[in-house]
Formats: C-alpha cells, sequence, structure tokens
C-alpha cells in the first residue's frame, strides 16, 4: 500500500520538474539550496497534487489562466529583486539560526511526555511493508509527541542506517541532498575524521549502541517537530510500544533544522545517538552525565559547541552545581566541559567505562575510576578540574577561562566570598606584585578544594593549598605579577569563605654547616601545568650520584631523565611529555639517600 501511494505521486513530480527548476535557479544563481516550498501548478507541493485538482474543478480554465498570470508576474518581481533580497535573506538566516534557544530533545520528552496524547490502539500491519527495507519503502513510525502513527518512507540505505523522512515534509522542507549528506556523515565520513562516520567514532568511543530491533542499522526519522527549541530526540520509550514492529532504534531530527541549520542538526545527530548508546547499557543514567557525553559526542566528530552560548554561559557563572540539571545553556556548557576534561586528562578507557557503569552518578564514575585501575575518585578529577577551568589547562576550553572577581590591592584582609552551590567554584584575582602571603578560612562545616595559582613572566605554578580540620590554610608565593585563589565547594553546605593577603619577607638561610652544604634541591619544575615540554632544573650541593624521574599516578615509571654523577651546583633537565597522556606526575630526584618531589601537572 505504501509503496504505491509514493509511485502514484512520481508523475506528478516529473510534470512540475521544469517550473521547480525555474524557481530553483534563482536560489542557485546566488550561492543558496534549492527550495521547492513554492507551490507549482501540479500540486506536487503542499498536498501532493490534491490541491491543485481542487483548484481546477472549482475555477476551470479561467481559474488556471489568471492563476499562471499572477505566478508568470510573480516569477518576474522575483527574477528582478533575487539578488538582492533573497542574498539578504540568506545572509540573515544563519544571524537567526544562531539566536535560537536550543534544548535537548530527549530531556525535553523526559519534561513533557505527560501533555502528550496516548497513542492510538489500533493495529499497524497494513501500514508496514514486509520485506527487507530499501529505499522507497513506507513504514509507519512510533512519535510521542502524536496521536496517531506518521508514515514516512526510506530515502537513504546505508552501511549502518536508514534515513526515513515523514511523508508532510518530503521534497517541501527535506531534500535529497539533505538526506545523502546526513546518510554519508553517519556512515562515511565526519568532519573530525574523513575516514570515519557518526556510527564509527561514537562506539569506538562509547561503545556499541543497542540493537532492540535485530536490525543492525539505526533508523533516522526526519520529521516536523512541534517545539523549535528541538533539533532531535531519542526516545527510550519507544520498545515499551505493544506492537513489536514499532520498536525500532530510532533517532528523530527535524526537517527544517537539516535543511537550514546543518550544523545543528548533524551535531544533533551524534548527540542523540550517544544517548541511545548509553539508554542501552544504562538506561537510568543521570542526565548530567549523560548530556555531558553527548555534549562531548558533537565534539568528537567535529561539530564543537554547536551551541555557541553553553560554554560561556557556563564560564560567566562557574559556581553553578556541577550534578545539578536543568535544560538551560550553562548546565550543557559545563557538562560538555568536564566529560571533555575527563577525556583528556584520564583518556578514552575511562570515558567507555562511565557508560558501561551500572551505576549511576557520581558513584558510577567512581567505579569506572576503579575500573580502569586509576587512583582517582570523582571529587579528586572535580579539585582538578575547577582548576584547569581558571589556568586554561585543556582543549575544550579554547583558550577561554572561567570568570574572576578581583580583591583589594594587598594587604587586605577578610575579604568574605561564597560558592553559592556544591560542586561550584570561585576565582579571586590578586593583583599584586610581589612577595605574598594568602590566608583561606572556610565555614566549619563546608568541605573545600583551594588552589593558588601564581604568575610570572607569564608562566603559572598551580599550588594546592592543604586545609586543616578546621578549613584553614595558607600558601605563600614569592615574585609574582599576580595570583589567583580558586575555591570549589565539595559540601552541600557551608559554603562562605574569607581571604586575607599580606606582603612577607622571604628568610634567607646561609648554608655554612657541613649539614646544610649537603643539601640539595629540585626547585619548582615550569611550566606547570604543562602541554607538552616540562623544565627541572634542581641544585646539588655537592658531587654525587643522581637520578631523576618521572613517575604517573599509578606510581609508574614515565621517564627515566638523568642516571649518572654530576658535579656540584645549578642544573637543569627537560622532560618532553608530547606523547604521554595527561594526568598528574611527580618528578623524583634522588640524591644519595634523599629524595625530593615536586607535582606537575601535563594537560591538553
Amino acid at each position: 500500500m505504501g509503496s504505491r501511494r509514493v509511485a502514484s505521486a512520481l508523475p506528478r513530480v516529473a510534470q512540475c520538474q521544469s517550473a521547480r527548476a525555474t524557481t530553483g535557479a534563482l536560489y542557485d544563481g546566488i550561492g543558496g539550496r534549492q527550495s521547492s516550498r513554492i507551490c507549482h501548478p501540479c500540486g506536487a507541493s503542499g498536498q501532493r497534487g490534491a490541491s491543485s485538482d481542487r483548484l481546477r474543478a472549482q475555477g476551470g480554465g479561467g481559474a488556471w489562466g489568471s492563476g499562471f498570470l499572477l505566478g508568470a508576474a510573480f516569477l518576474l518581481m522575483v527574477s528582478f529583486f533575487s539578488r538582492v533580497a533573497l542574498a539578504a535573506v540568506l545572509l540573515l538566516l544563519p544571524l537567526v539560526v544562531a539566536a535560537e534557544e536550543r534544548i535537548c530533545g530527549t530531556r525535553w520528552l523526559e519534561q513533557h511526555r505527560a501533555s502528550f496524547p496516548a497513542p492510538a490502539a489500533k493495529a499497524v500491519g497494513a501500514s508496514q511493508e514486509a520485506g527487507p527495507i530499501e529505499v522507497g519503502t513506507q513504514l509507519a513510525f512510533y512519535v510521542p509527541t502524536e496521536f496517531v502513527l506518521k508514515l514516512a518512507t526510506c530515502r537513504y540505505k546505508g552501511t549502518h542506517c536508514y534515513i526515513f523522512v515523514e511523508e508532510s515534509q518530503w521534497d517541501i522542507i527535506a531534500a535529497q541532498p539533505d538526506v545523502d549528506k546526513l546518510g554519508a556523515l553517519f556512515d562515511a565520513a565526519t568532519p573530525a575524521d574523513p575516514e570515519r562516520g557518526v556510527f564509527e567514532v561514537a562506539v569506538d568511543a562509547f561503545g556499541e549502541p543497542a540493537d532492540e530491533d535485530g536490525d543492525p542499522r539505526i533508523f533516522i526519522l526526519i520529521l516536523d517537530i512541534p517545539d523549535k527549541r528541538v533539533v532531535g530526540y531519542f526516545d527510550g520509550n519507544l520498545y515499551e510500544r505493544a506492537q513489536p514492529q514499532l520498536r525500532r532504534d530510532t533517532i528523530y531530527l527535524d526537517a527544517s533544522k537539516l535543511a537550514f541549520s546543518a550544523y545543528l542538526a548533524h551535531a544533533t545527530l551524534a548527540h542523540e545517538f550517544q544517548h541511545l548508546i548509553h539508554w542501552g547499557r544504562d538506561a537510568d543514567e543521570e542526565a548530567w552525565i549523560d548530556e555531558g557525553l553527548a555534549g562531548y559526542a558533537e565534539d568528537l566528530v567535529g561539530f564543537p559547541e554547536a551551541d555557541p552560548s553553553m560554554v560561556p554561559s557556563f564560564l560567566a557563572d562557574p559556581s553553578i552545581n556541577l550534578t545539578h540539571w536543568a535544560s538551560e545553556s550553562a548546565n550543557y556548557g559545563k557538562t560538555y566541559l568536564f566529560a571533555s576534561f575527563l577525556a583528556e586528562r584520564y583518556g578514552a578507557g575511562l570515558i567507555r567505562q562511565i557508560v558501561a557503569e551500572p551505576r549511576n552518578g557520581i558513584l558510577g564514575i567512581d567505579d569506572a575510576f576503579k575500573n580502569q585501575n586509576w587512583v582517582e575518585d570523582y571529587a579528586g578529577a572535580w579539585r582538578l578540574w575547577i582548576a584547569a577551568n581558571y589556568v586554561g589547562g585543556y582543549e575544550a576550553l579554547r583558550g577561554r577561562r572561567a570568570a574572576t572577581v578581583s580583591a583589594p590591592e594587598v594587604p587586605f584582609a577578610e575579604l568574605a566570598g561564597e560558592v553559592g552551590s556544591q560542586w561550584g567554584a570561585a576565582n579571586v584575582v590578586i593583583r599584586s606584585e610581589g612577595e605574598i602571603a594568602v590566608d583561606f578560612a572556610g565555614a566549619a562545616e563546608g568541605d573545600y578544594a583551594a588552589w593558588v595559582y601564581a604568575m610570572r613572566d607569564q608562566r603559572g605554578e598551580l599550588i594546592a593549598m592543604e586545609l586543616s580540620a578546621d578549613n584553614a590554610g595558607q600558601v605563600q608565593v614569592a615574585d609574582v605579577d599576580s595570583a589567583a585563589v580558586i575555591v570549589g565547594r565539595a559540601s552541600p553546605t557551608g559554603g562562605e569563605f574569607a581571604l586575607a593577603a599580606r606582603y612577607f619577607t622571604p628568610t634567607v638561610v646561609a648554608m655554612q654547616t657541613e649539614e646544610r652544604a649537603d643539601a640539595s634541591d629540585l626547585v619548582p619544575v615550569y611550566p606547570n601545568p604543562a602541554n607538552s615540554a616540562v623544565n627541572l632544573p634542581f641544585r646539588l650541593a655537592r658531587e654525587a650520584d643522581v637520578e631523576l624521574a618521572i613517575y604517573n599516578a599509578l606510581g609508574q615509571r614515565a621517564a627515566l631523565l638523568v642516571a649518572e654523577r654530576l658535579g656540584a651546583g645549578q642544573h637543569l633537565a627537560r622532560w618532553n611529555g608530547e606523547r604521554t597522556a595527561s594526568g598528574a606526575y611527580w618528578a623524583v630526584l634522588k640524591v644519595g639517600g634523599e629524595t625530593r618531589t615536586r607535582r606537575l601537572m601535563l594537560v591538553r
């Protein structure tokens, strides 16, 4: 039945090709895409010919003649103004698209499902074609926002997907070139990898997708989504449908977004495919993790920050709770950045493990670290992440940093501050030079992470502040151009804190005794954090056998830099960590029976 309906429409489409070519050329002449939204006398647009049949029945030849004259006049007007008017429209269109609010359709479904009509309880066998699916096959699809099933026709069959287009959208909004580009993106090549499509990149990053329908291909349904903030969605509830033939592994995409906001639609394809994969492994995962990984999926395939407002929205207010979810731009930004940080610092294996973990949220991340043999947990990774958000310690930031507030000139006392939410952060910049001592005092009931980032000659040193049982701590930094205090709150209560800063005079002790003359030291490494090469200066009090090595967080030696006998004085070693994974490392200097260590961060 479906195939006959499609075939019966083909002659009408053929009859209007010359008219469509005329209007299409107006768009093609200024580099735009051909549009078929203008209705032609043959009626191939709109109701597939029904409206034109009604016009002929009601108006006869007179109606046809007047319509033709009006149409010709319209085409003449368009030909006169097309290059100016249509060019202006096409130039303004990206600005309109960029200003649109975008929310994840998967979360939108969860929020509004109760307001959608219950699906009609009817048999669908008559609407389903038997046999293998080919281009031209027509099927009925369950759509969660609709009372009745939607008829759609297969317009693309590839290695990993079918692309079906809702009948009302075909060749009116969505055209064959749109479908072909989408299919090639999913099957063959992405901007990030010309050898692999979205399917292969995402499977490599997150794991194999669910296969509830027994068909190895993913169904992509192009349709009209009523809420224009929604570009696409995945619906896990469709697997609860009573009719087995409706339980398809499906990603839904909006037709108008595919036609006129292709970058956004292509990014959303990767976003929603991550949701489909994640659902198959951990269907009840917490939204902040699922959305963070979905945003990371967009970046992986070459569409970073399809919503350009999400990261700036978060960086403008880093105090918001990382684990709280609402469909707001800043929440998409924070979770995308955290997922990107985890992937870059701890590797792809951790990301796959998080998706596979049956436990949810923070507990799932903790288990993923354990199963990947990392001596780390969520809280530790979060502490490093809030610091990295200020120092620019990973690629997804693209040179940006979290917002700051400025402290008064040193000295100052009792500068009050607050981190507004659990798992949020605040950054205070001290724009004074010299030798500065920074004191921190947090609320007794709070649990804090505190860092000082000291700048010297455009190089930064990140120092973890050790806090006492009553949440007090101090860091002294010498010869700085400026310093920043990064404060994070890990507790549900107690976000208030106070800072004080003063100048201090370094104490110089002459090494005149035999005991001091024997002292050797590994002085602060630089740059720290680093993205590849690190300089490791060290001082020897006397000639000695020296070993200087780099160790990772598991205690494994990553590099042996020095293993020889050296004379007294200043020495400099250099470690090139270009091929080493991002993370925390320790430089260990052994001189005789003495050992000196320095912590460093390698971030990209």
